[in-house]
């Protein structure tokens, strides 16, 4: 009888495994903040043999995470395929993944990423995620997404990733600091943003205008100052994929910026900020207008000692230059890896996963960091005004990426590659502190860009 009870189970274990969907069996190896498990439903219609594995990156929220774990074992409750998840902190995630792919084993079935565009072009030309246009096309039809969500997801007309939410930079201004000054009409354009820093700030008594920062690893300043220059025709990139920073509009906007740290109504300390220096400085009360994700009034709303400066504070859409409003897309969704062998329950997942009744409800635990990225959401009223409307309003028209205006991939792919070494934060660094003259860092921007393109090549 032991005999034949050892024999059932054996077989019970090698049929699960080579039903398996993808590469991942397992959880070994779990440290630090990664949290997973096995979700597989005990009822009668439990779907035998079938296996996902799932690796989801945590957020800023720890409801918000709890939302999306419980919502992985409801799937697995109802389809009765055993879902194998993690939820990876954000520094972890990549690290793991490239490393998973690189080896060839314990690879997901499905991924959920923030940065998802950025991440699938640096894996050119041997992209590890499946074609999901028509799985895109689907869910677009059913629920129509917004069309620069719709068509800023896509690679030379191809989604690799399934478009989940959306993030944003707003600007935020200090109020009553304008009021003082009789601004009475907040910025809507980058010129007047200039002006107003400068008419507010008194860096006599340690109070700037413009908090825009340029530490060499400033990725605020990196997204802010690009911005500026698309808005203003000045691009890094021309639609080719040759370098365009070398230009006469961009110069002139270097030189501003240089101009206004030299006055100070640029903090000082901008030039050793790293990420968090915007936030700081405008948590401190130090800067009137700032730059920044919408985790910025969460610190703000989520602590009584900056209360005064809440009540003071109005988040606006970044403003208009001389040539237009683009801003840059910042959008986050699913991937199903080219390893998963069952991709119709890849797919099922990923549908579940954007259901309108769950999908309205858990972005409303995420707001005002995470925005929807559905037409009709705009006929919520959760999300009609106030700073929730804003973010939506940025989901909506938000167009700009890396390299924009690029439209080969390969130009994409050197753009991407060229903005991890936060080139535009390095040139306005090397600016404002006299190591360089605009010219000497236009020519070097330009120097390392022809070299990543050749690279590529």
């Amino acid at each position: 009888m032991k005999k034949r009870l050892v024999s059932i189970l054996l077989m019970v274990a090698l049929l699960v495994s080579l039903s398996a969907c993808g590469g991942g069996k397992d959880n070994a190896g779990q440290t630090g903040e990664n949290t997973g498990g096995s979700n597989t439903s005990q009822g009668e219609s439990k779907t035998q043999g079938k296996q996902l594995t799932v690796w989801l990156e945590k957020v800023f929220s720890d409801d918000a995470n709890a939302e999306l774990q419980k919502r992985v074992q409801q799937f697995a409750d109802e389809s009765g395929i055993d879902v194998k998840f993690e939820l990876l902190a954000a520094t972890d995630f990549v690290p793991k993944l490239n490393a998973a792919i690189e080896a060839g084993t314990n690879v997901p079935d499905v991924t959920l990423t923030s940065g998802a565009i950025t991440r699938v072009l640096n894996y050119y030309p041997n992209i590890p995620n499946l074609d999901v246009t028509g799985l895109v096309d689907e869910i677009h039809a059913n629920r129509p997404y917004f069309e620069s969500i719709r068509e800023g997801s896509k690679i030379e007309g191809v989604n690799y990733f399934v478009p989940f939410y959306s993030s944003s930079t707003l600007m935020f201004i200090r109020k009553d600091k304008l009021e003082e000054k009789g601004i009475t009409k907040y910025p809507t354009t980058w010129e007047e943003v200039f002006e107003v820093a400068e008419a507010v700030s008194d860096p006599k008594n340690g109070f700037y205008g413009l908090g825009i920062g340029c530490g060499p690893t400033d990725e605020d300043c990196e997204n802010t100052f690009r911005m500026i220059m698309w808005n203003n025709g000045a691009y890094v990139f021309n639609e080719d994929g040759t370098a365009a920073i070398n230009s006469e509009k961009a110069k002139e906007l270097i030189k501003k910026y240089a101009e206004m740290y030299g006055k100070e109504i640029i903090p000082p300390s901008a030039s050793t900020w790293d990420p968090g220096g915007n936030n700081s400085t405008y948590l401190m009360g130090e800067s009137a207008i700032v730059f920044n994700a919408p985790t910025l009034y969460n610190a703000l709303k989520g602590d009584e000692a900056y209360k005064e400066i809440l009540e003071n504070t109005v988040a606006l859409a970044p403003p208009a230059g001389t040539d237009n409003s683009v801003v840059m897309e910042f959008i986050s969704g699913f991937a199903i890896m080219n390893t998963c062998k069952d991709v119709e329950s890849a797919e099922s997942f990923i549908k579940y996963m954007l259901d309108a009744e769950w999908y309205d409800e858990y972005f409303k635990i995420t707001a005002p960091v995470f925005a929807p990225i559905f037409q009709d959401v705009e006929n919520d009223e959760f999300w009609a005004e106030g700073i929730n409307q804003q973010v939506v309003n940025y989901a909506k028209n938000a167009s700009g990426y890396y390299g924009y205006p690029v439209k080969s991939i390969e130009g994409r792919v050197t753009a991407a590659k060229h903005y991890f070494t936060y080139p535009v934060a390095e040139l306005l660094n090397s600016v404002v502190t006299g190591t360089k003259t605009v010219d000497e860092a236009v020519e070097k921007m330009e120097a390392d860009i022809k070299q990543i393109s050749s690279e590529i090549k």
